[in-house]
């Protein structure tokens, strides 16, 4: 089994212990479920179980860690790949960077092990059905969506088939099929004897998938038990929005998509004659499968992305030919990555540079900042350095800083990816503030619960078309994922 042994564990630089005499045990096909409140040692774990803390990032570990009796420190990288697998809550981080197709990706491990070629490609290719991620084989790793590349890690992993996986909110970043797929190929694994540990906020999931689950919250075991008693006692669910705004027939149009199309550089059409029209002061939620193409439909309105046919309008004037800090100054974008949007040293001036960048300055600018920090619970880490503050923090940093350009529209990428449940409330009352203060608000969102309680209408996006557009009660599926699960 795996087993972690009164273990404690220290950041380099840090005085207080992120994990504080946890002990345990994960047998050969059991199933471990890890939820608890961000920031409550989640990852942490993750990463002392898996090997990497502190042999990859350092620290101070007290304890033991054992994988089969053997401790996990006398191991080399070699021996411990085939032991332990992690797969990152965020897949970019994982992304070897060298390979030139998502088939390269996930044959690197079992490349490196020094495995016969037969036996790498029926691997990869064994992974790649499993996820339902065949058809991306040739994609280039770096060409595909959020949510597909966060399935190209998992494949990975399994590719390399170690005795215990290790996975890290490996359903944040995917739509209901994705999380099936991902569900099913767990649940095969552990019929297989694999021991999985598994940190999750979707808890309803969970629930189907483990055989206990441990909560934690700072840096202990809180509880641990069969799911139905433990999950019972964590609320994970994110409190309803106040009912949403009625009708926008009459307002101005914000947002005007006329057969919109979008090619990448390698030929894949990402957008394929998309017609969308959003007025101001409208709440969207822009739903549909990973690779759909909602991000790039989002980029075409602040100029990150620039239409290969059609036409998009904001605020009435056509993009084509204006800049992309102009276009800032009307649409406020944050990305479903928040690390490739924060470089300030401080969270201060993360948040006051896209301000100053669309005009603001002394005392507004000041309040805007304050302001935005203290929107989403940041206020005193304001003297931070971004880069100390934890995923779902850096989030939320990421969207202060989108709320301090008081920009009339605000696009959202998967806001709630990673969050607990007291931050998944915050930014639900944010989109609420948003909307009363008569600002257009778009998300782009996996989460059922967040897109029915907190937008007035949903746009579905399928292989660059829009499917469907009308009430998120009409369009996502009532009955819970875990429902579906069952069935």
């Amino acid at each position: 089994m795996l087993e972690l042994d009164h273990v404690t564990y220290r950041y380099p630089g840090y005085a207080r212990h992120a994990l504080d005499g946890v002990d345990l045990a994960i047998h050969d096909g059991e199933v471990v479920g890890l939820t608890g409140p961000n920031g409550s040692g989640k990852s942490t774990l993750c990463l002392v179980a898996a090997g990497l803390a502190p042999a990859a990032v350092g620290g101070e570990l007290g304890g033991e860690v054992r994988v089969d009796g053997a401790t996990l420190g006398g191991l080399r990288p070699h021996q411990l790949a085939v032991k332990t697998g992690l797969v990152f809550a965020n897949a970019e981080a994982q992304r070897t960077r060298v390979a030139a197709t998502v088939f390269e990706e996930v044959a690197f491990g079992p490349v490196n092990l020094g495995l016969p070629v037969a036996e790498t490609v029926a691997r990869t290719r064994a992974a790649l059905g499993a996820l339902g991620i065949g058809e991306l084989a040739e994609r280039h790793p770096a060409r595909i969506s959020g949510g597909q590349a966060q399935l190209v890690a998992i494949a990975s992993m399994l590719a390399m088939r170690p005795r215990y996986l290790v996975l890290d909110e490996p359903l944040a970043e995917l739509d209901g099929p994705g999380r099936h797929l991902v569900l099913d190929a767990l649940k095969d694994l552990g019929s297989a004897g694999t021991g999985l540990l598994v940190a999750e906020h979707y808890l309803d999931l969970l629930a189907t998938l483990a055989n206990q689950v441990v909560q934690m919250r700072d840096g202990r075991v809180e509880r641990q038990g069969p799911p139905i008693d433990v999950l019972r006692s964590s609320a994970e669910a994110p409190g309803r929005a106040p009912p949403v705004a009625e009708g926008h027939s009459e307002a101005p149009i914000a947002i005007r998509c006329e057969a919109l199309a979008f090619d990448y550089p390698d030929g894949t059409r990402a957008l394929d004659g998309v017609d969308l029209t959003i007025r101001a002061g409208e709440r969207v939620a822009i739903v549909g499968r990973n690779g759909s193409g909602k991000t790039t439909l989002v980029r075409t309105w602040n100029g990150l992305a620039r239409p290969t046919r059609g036409r998009v309008a904001v605020d009435g004037q056509p993009t084509t030919g204006r800049h992309v800090a102009a276009l800032a100054r009307w649409v406020g974008l944050t990305f479903q990555d928040p690390d490739r949007q924060i470089f300030a040293r401080t969270c201060r001036d993360e948040v006051a540079f896209g301000a100053r960048n669309v005009g603001l300055a002394g005392a507004a600018l000041e309040a805007a900042v304050t302001e935005s920090l203290q929107a989403v619970g940041l206020a005193e880490q304001a003297g931070a350095n971004p880069y100390d503050l934890g995923p779902s923090r850096r989030r939320m940093l990421a969207l202060a800083s989108v709320l301090a350009m008081r920009t009339p529209i605000i696009v959202l990428d998967e806001p709630t990816m990673g969050l607990d449940v007291d931050e998944q409330a915050r930014v639900a009352s944010i989109v609420e503030r948003l909307s009363v203060a008569g600002r257009t608000v778009v998300a782009i969102s996996h989460d059922p619960r967040f897109v029915r309680s907190s937008f007035d209408r949903a746009v579905v996006l399928e292989s660059g078309h829009v499917t469907a557009d009308g009430p998120p009660s009409s369009i996502i599926d009532a009955p819970t994922e875990a429902a579906r699960v069952a069935r």
